[in-house]
């Protein structure tokens, strides 16, 4: 029979796993008590998640929350981090994590979009523009042909502009 406590943790992962837009998972060692706590605070300030947690009870979390697979990224010790928002935040902070701590962090793995993602990729996702930049491409993307026309007309009507006090000042000269 299950502790209670264990229960209560895998029904604490199992609803963050099925909430998250994606997953990071980081094998770790030998951080100071320190440095983690410093890192907790940064990555919150970020709107993700750390947490340190037990390989059994994730595994039993992420296949209640349909996640499978992720047996090969749960070794030894393992943090994840969690992301609900951006998709792309989880992979940029796990990889901050391995460049300024790297004797300390390795990454096992991920998901995207409820899609596993093998650690050498981690790095390309990490790349991945967010989503608030990617609007902000779209929208300047369709402002760009929109501004065009507004300058093509506003050329049109300065070139009239001129074409009139040109005829205005040869009728003030004829009459």
């Amino acid at each position: 029979m299950p502790k209670p406590e264990k229960v209560k943790a895998v029904e604490e992962l199992r609803e963050k796993f099925a909430q998250s837009k994606a997953l990071v998972f980081l094998g770790f060692e030998g951080i100071p008590a320190a440095e983690m706590t410093a890192l907790r605070r940064a990555v919150r300030k970020k709107g993700v998640e750390l947490k340190v947690i037990k390989n059994t009870l994730a595994l039993r979390a992420a296949q209640e929350a349909g996640i499978s697979g992720l047996e090969t990224f749960l070794r030894g010790p393992n943090l994840v981090i969690i992301g609900r928002d951006d998709p792309t935040v989880p992979f940029k902070v796990a990889q901050e994590c391995v460049e300024k701590y790297p004797n300390f962090f390795r990454v096992r793995g991920g998901v995207f979009a409820g899609e596993l993602v093998p650690a050498d990729q981690v790095k390309f996702y990490a790349t991945l523009p967010s989503r608030e930049e990617l609007l902000a491409r779209l929208a300047g993307s369709m402002l760009g042909p929109v501004r065009g026309l507004v300058f093509a007309l506003s050329g049109i009507l300065r070139k009239l502009v001129v074409a009139l006090n040109e005829v205005q000042k040869l009728k003030e000269k004829e009459g």
